[in-house]
């Protein structure tokens, strides 16, 4: 990471007065979790079309279920990182309406950092919807993966119909929920810049995010260890994980 690109992209956000973060794996990665499809990740033992598609879930739910159940049990064990906290950081000085993180990432860890201008593009670990009503909730704790059998009685209901429910991410094939994704579009027209970090682009080519921000003028800064789908559209462009550079960068703002 070159002393030159993180005092311009410094300079980028001292001159910002509405700030877009568009957030993936990379970020959490430095916390223990498994990024996705990543050598040794999460997915490895399992068809992605099995535990995150509609499909996988009509075909075997239990399974579905304890596939989420043990990432929840996972995410009780790690901590937010630097970078989670840094974010957290430039929140508060753009506050109260000057700064949004679009995340990709369905753990609590941004939260836990004290982020809340936050926009959940993919869902939540601890989210639960129904799959016949409109009702939607969430866990406490942790699910135990052990109780969750064949038998659809072992698996979470919902309160309100008693029909199965489900995790609430959203899977491969889904629409993106429209409020959540309208609310990222909207903020990208109005943002000065963008930082983008850790997330390649290659699922979902950035919903458009820098692109807008930067075809309306506003500056783009890509923060990733590697060159991605997204870097052509940067400004600037941290060649360093999150958990270094986004701490940097905050102590020069």
């Amino acid at each position: 990471m070159a002393e030159k690109d993180i005092e311009k992209a410094a300079k980028m956000l001292r001159d910002c007065t509405r700030l877009l973060v568009f957030a993936g794996a990379g970020l959490s990665a430095e916390s223990g979790i498994p990024t996705f499809r990543d050598q040794g990740g999460l997915w490895e033992k399992h068809r992605v079309e099995d535990v995150a598609a509609p499909e996988g879930f009509q075909r075997d739910p239990a399974l579905v279920w304890r596939f989420y159940a043990e990432r929840q049990q996972q995410l009780a064990t790690v901590r937010p990182n630097p970078g989670h906290f840094a974010l957290a950081r430039m929140e508060q000085t753009f506050a109260p309406d000057g700064f949004l993180l679009v995340t990709q990432n369905i753990d609590d860890l941004s939260e836990r950092a004290g982020s809340r201008q936050i926009a959940k593009i993919h869902g939540d670990l601890m989210a639960v919807w129904c799959t016949r009503c409109s009702w939607r909730g969430s866990f406490d704790v942790p699910l135990e993966p052990e109780g969750l059998l064949a038998d659809e009685r072992t698996l979470p209901s919902c309160p309100e119909c008693g029909s199965l429910a489900r995790p609430g991410i959203v899977w491969f094939g889904e629409s993106l929920p429209k409020a959540v994704i309208n609310q990222a579009l909207a903020f990208s027209l109005e943002a000065d810049a963008i930082l983008i970090v850790g997330t390649s682009g290659a699922v979902s080519g950035g919903y458009g995010l820098a692109d807008n921000v930067s075809a309306l003028g506003g500056g783009v800064i890509e923060l990733n260890p590697q060159e991605t789908c997204l870097s052509h559209l940067a400004d600037v462009c941290l060649r360093a994980p999150s958990a270094e550079a986004l701490p940097a960068l905050l102590s020069l703002l």
